[in-house]
């Protein structure tokens, strides 16, 4: 049977024990204190057992708000989806490496996620999610969500059958994503959609197609994560079709380093599009930010600056969706072997010699070059090489000169 702990259980044991003992001597004050029997800050505490499904469910229903469950060292295995509906519940184990929620045996149509969220404040915290058939750990429309020390794993690499998001808030106000580790997942690991007020620091992102995506998001603030050896690093995207558009990330003090995966994204979706090799992409993407952050053997590039072309990423049927990207400020980066061996969609539509060998650091397609006089996205990269495509002008007027862009964009104020 399941070990579930909570403090009122644990209250009513010491009532019924108190009243056994009417012997009028201190055996009262020998019963232990509920709050004793469970680890410290934890309201429930659950174990592994024979019925692990039923156990944490049970203990995520029961819970009230703004509470604690605990879950033990240990494997849990689970045959359905979890789902936690009530406001401010924290969900904690022993440790990223301590505690495993193992879903490879979910059945098919019992849920399209590992856990669900669906209420606001709640906070994911010191467990490993594996082998989710969905996606890993998955909240809508909520405020103020935190991932932190989780770990989203599929133990089948590069696979079309892993689930396509690890850690996915979507539509929600308020997130961190923090010192967790996601690899193994066929769209993106971390992935942040149509939010705001975002901060996404100290992850570690490999082995996806997608390291970390922003989409359709605004206020996001991605700095000092390690996303290696996925087919691209980070991305900073707009899609058309949602409910809100997204600008303004502020992209700093990462390491994005050997994303040189070959994609194997599902064929038809956007994601299956992304070239191999490249380190960071901006796709239709306005007012970001990018600085400070070390960009390395990356074999197509170490930045592609594109706007959403009907061509390339399919056609779309929304009059107020802006495919350009414009504003965005590049500066203070380190560009190290970037472009030495070019993978993927990006270098087959491009006609043969227009890329100079090696391919540059930075690649814009150049389909948005100047609003008047002033150009409409800033390079300050001394150290980078650099190419303009003219890809919107038949490739005629492609130029590695960056002279160009020689401008300063406006500052994002970062969090402390």
């Amino acid at each position: 049977m399941a070990r579930v702990c909570p403090r009122r259980a644990l209250a009513a044991i010491v009532l019924v024990s108190a009243a056994a003992s009417c012997g009028g001597d201190d055996s009262e004050d020998q019963l232990p204190d509920p709050e004793d029997q469970l680890p410290e800050g934890c309201d429930q505490l659950v174990e592994p057992s024979a019925d692990d499904q039923t156990a944490v469910q049970t203990a995520l229903i029961v819970a009230a708000e703004d509470s604690t469950v605990c879950l033990a060292e240990g494997e849990f295995r689970f045959t359905t989806e979890l789902s936690i509906d009530v406001e401010g519940v924290t969900l904690r184990g022993a440790g990223m490496d301590l505690t495993t929620l193992d879903f490879s045996g979910q059945e098919v149509g019992s849920g399209g996620n590992g856990i669900k969220g669906s209420s606001d404040r709640l906070t994911f915290e010191d467990f490993q999610v594996r082998d989710t058939p969905g996606d890993g750990i998955r909240v809508d429309d909520a405020q103020d969500v935190t991932f932190r020390r989780v770990e989203v794993a599929w133990t089948a690499e590069q696979s079309e059958t892993s689930g396509a998001y690890g850690l996915y808030p979507v539509g929600c106000d308020g997130v961190l994503i923090e010192q967790c580790v996601v690899h193994g997942a066929r769209d993106a690991g971390v992935y942040v959609g149509q939010s705001n007020d975002i901060v996404v620091q100290d992850n570690e992102a490999w082995g996806n197609v997608a390291g970390i995506e922003i989409e359709n998001s605004n206020g996001a603030e991605v700095r000092r994560n390690h996303a290696h050896d996925n087919t691209a690093g980070i991305l900073v995207f707009n899609l058309p079709g949602l409910s809100q558009y997204g600008a303004g990330a502020l992209v700093h003090d990462n390491l994005v380093e050997n994303n040189n995966v070959p994609n194997f994204g599902v064929a038809g979706t956007i994601v299956a599009n992304v070239p191999g090799g490249s380190g960071m992409i901006i796709l239709a993407c306005d007012d970001n930010e990018l600085r400070d952050n070390t960009v390395r053997g990356n074999v197509t590039a170490g930045l592609i600056v594109f706007t959403y072309l009907p061509g390339l990423f399919g056609t779309y049927d929304d009059p107020n969706f802006d495919r350009e990207a414009t504003g965005n400020w590049v500066h203070g980066n380190t560009w190290e072997e970037n472009g030495t061996a070019p993978i993927g969609a990006l270098h087959r539509v491009v006609p043969s010699g227009v890329f100079p060998t090696p391919s540059p650091d930075i690649v814009f397609d150049g389909c948005a070059t100047r609003d008047g006089d002033a150009p409409t996205n800033c390079v300050e990269e001394p150290n980078a090489t650099f190419i303009d495509l003219d890809f919107c002008g038949g490739f005629d007027a492609a130029s590695t000169d960056a002279a160009g862009y020689a401008c300063s964009g406006e500052a994002i104020e970062a969090r402390p």
